[in-house]
């Protein structure tokens, strides 16, 4: 993905803050929910629109990443398995033929 092309999510967190700016009128935001804990968020400090949005882009960038580290974890277990599978009916393979 190119660093200059924003995601359909960034992209709709960059409409909201225009809209917001525009109106001159903070918008309420979505009920956040703590990691893993599924409890509500603190209530933070007012922000700027640009502000939020700055987090709300580092947090999506966050998941994306772990997912692709995750993915190329699963790559390269899933890999080995086929690899080991593959040697061990080679070495069955050969053991039949002696």
């Amino acid at each position: 993905m190119d660093k200059d092309k924003l995601s359909p999510k960034e992209q709709a967190l960059l409409a909201a803050a225009r809209r917001e700016a525009g109106a001159g009128r903070p918008v309420e935001p979505a009920a956040r929910r703590e990691r893993g804990t599924g409890r509500p968020a603190q209530p933070e400090a007012p922000q700027s629109a640009a502000e939020r949005l700055e987090r709300l882009i580092a947090e999506e960038r966050e998941e994306t990443q772990e997912r692709k580290r995750k993915m190329r974890r699963n790559g390269l277990m899933i890999s080995g398995a086929i690899l080991g599978l593959f040697a061990l009916w080679l070495l069955s393979s050969l053991r039949r033929r002696r």
